[in-house]
């Protein structure tokens, strides 16, 4: 059997754009002699936190706890000197301007407070993720038909297509800082750059000489000679 050439490229979709949310993942950490005192110091900033949260306007819905620890706290010689009891919580911000304000009001936590991560993202993902996924199919079919014309040969049917990276993946971050503060706390700013959305796909399509017909396929046949059925 007669095997059919054909090509196989990759292409890559990207698309830039700004954000309009963030999250922000917020620790929470307390120091004791003992675990029970420890988590229970823990509790009582925890319950200052989610007061500071509904005041701001941060529903329930938009808040998830990620991590809840307790362990034993050493000296620099082994010793035991205490327990420190943990807590993560993960926070959803539907406006920019929502964390300066959090974080402001979050400050008479003290250093018992850490923001860990800060995560820009956008409420039209899926729509960006499509635009980048249908730029990476142009891209291509694009480099296929450069190839096969270095060849002498033109691109014919698609036969294969997928999809290499999953798009629903944290897009890339660039040209972004964590948080800047000028001259005080009420100065404090964001710059939150722009998120870019990547999409890799591979395809897969025959390849035929220039002017012949898609390979696998048989002509059309014309009517037949006048009283034939």
């Amino acid at each position: 059997m007669k095997t059919r050439p054909w090509i196989e490229t990759v292409g890559i979709g990207r698309r830039s754009a700004e954000p309009d949310g963030l999250e922000l993942l917020l620790e929470l950490s307390a120091r004791e002699a003992t675990a029970a005192d420890a988590l229970s110091r823990l509790a009582e900033a925890t319950g200052r936190l989610a007061t500071i949260f509904e005041s701001q306007g941060i529903p329930a819905s938009d808040r998830r706890t990620r991590a809840l620890d307790v362990d034993p706290w050493h000296g620099r010689s082994g010793e035991l000197l205490g327990h420190v009891a943990r807590r993560a919580t993960l926070v959803r911000l539907r406006e920019l301007d929502q964390v300066g304000r959090l974080l402001l009001a979050a400050g008479d936590l003290g250093d018992g407070l850490q923001v860990s991560q800060l995560h820009w993202t956008s409420s039209r993902a899926q729509e960006h993720r499509a635009e980048a996924r249908q730029l990476a199919v142009q891209d291509a079919l694009a480099r296929a038909s450069q190839m096969a014309a270095a060849a002498g040969l033109v691109p014919g049917r698609v036969v294969r297509l997928e999809e290499l990276q999953d798009s629903g993946g944290f897009p890339v971050h660039r040209g972004q800082r964590m948080l800047a503060a000028t001259a005080g706390p009420a100065q404090l700013e964001l710059e939150p750059g722009e998120l870019e959305y990547t999409v890799l796909v591979r395809l897969r399509c025959r390849l035929r000489d220039p002017g012949s017909g898609e390979p696998g396929r048989r002509p059309r046949r014309g009517p037949g000679p006048p009283g034939r059925h």
